[in-house]
């Protein structure tokens, strides 16, 4: 009936059932600032469309009606479904030592990193996409006409389809978005920039101050839970291993500033890990069962 009435189709009896429907609706949610004036307005042009006249005006005032119906159809449909019938939303997390998987309801792929939490409709209603993000996403958008929005504390990013990792978080103090293929639009502040193939954006939001990097290709090594280091200290090594499997590693200041090279893959174990990194180095392995590791 809700379509029939926002396409001027409904009968006089549909209407005026659905009028009622809508006040009483009204008077039991709190609506919108501005959804009172949307609705009195879409009810106005359809009384005035269904408003008897005379023959000689009746083609002007029927192609009147319907192209105001039209407009109001397309301006305000999915608002006033929206009100009337929200969408159920659903929130997910990643805690802080897991990476997450996510199938959006368009079929685009969110990989959730350590803490972050994204926020997104059961379905999507109309001509958007979009969804809420905080801390760092990888993004593998499936190409269709609506455009996908993420929103963040401090950015916006618009795309169309395309394969990114966004960093926005309440907690940080530079925010950034990685571009792994096709195009995006982010938007910090009043500020859009656009950003292609590899490019990254980062934004320092204490000096509002957006900059933007070329790189080789974006790090996204942690999507399938991988580890992937070059010349690294192993102190940062251990650092990474910390925060993906929950552990606390100690070991003396001369190896913390050792460096390594190297790659673990998803089917590598904890144990795995550190044997490699052990036997690479002449180092023993000490662990109390209670998640601390002592590297010697």
């Amino acid at each position: 009936m809700v379509d029939n009435y926002l396409a001027g189709n409904a009968s006089r009896k549909e209407a005026a059932l659905l009028q009622q429907w809508l006040d009483e609706a009204w008077r039991e949610k709190q609506a919108p600032e501005d959804a009172e004036v949307q609705r009195l307005l879409v009810l106005d042009e359809l009384r005035q469309a269904m408003r008897p006249k005379s023959y000689r005006m009746y083609w002007i005032g029927a192609a009147a009606a319907s192209v105001l119906l039209l407009v109001t159809a397309g301006r305000y449909r999915y608002e006033l479904q929206d009100w009337i019938d929200p969408v159920p939303m659903q929130t997910v997390t990643a805690f802080k030592y897991q990476v997450k998987k996510v199938m959006l309801p368009d079929s685009s792929l969110v990989v959730l990193n350590g803490g972050t939490t994204m926020k997104y409709p059961k379905f999507f209603r109309g001509p958007k996409r979009e969804v809420d993000i905080n801390g760092t996403a990888f993004f593998d958008v499936k190409p269709e006409l609506q455009p996908f929005n993420i929103k963040g504390p401090h950015l916006q990013v618009k795309v169309l389809g395309t394969s990114f990792v966004v960093t926005d978080s309440a907690g940080i103090p530079t925010s950034k978005v990685s571009v792994k293929s096709g195009r995006v639009a982010v938007t910090a502040e009043t500020v859009t920039r656009q950003l292609g193939a590899n490019e990254e954006l980062v934004f320092d939001q204490a000096q509002q101050q957006i900059k933007i990097y070329t790189q080789q290709e974006p790090n996204i090594s942690w999507t399938s839970k991988k580890l992937m280091f070059n010349e690294s200290l192993l102190s940062a090594v251990f650092g990474e291993i910390e925060k993906m499997y929950g552990v606390k590693i100690s070991c003396a200041a001369a190896t913390a500033n050792t460096r390594f090279t190297g790659a673990f893959e998803e089917t590598d174990s904890l144990d795995d890990i550190l044997k490699i990194i052990a036997l690479s180095y002449r180092l023993s392995i000490h662990k109390n069962g209670n998640n601390n590791i002592l590297i010697k």
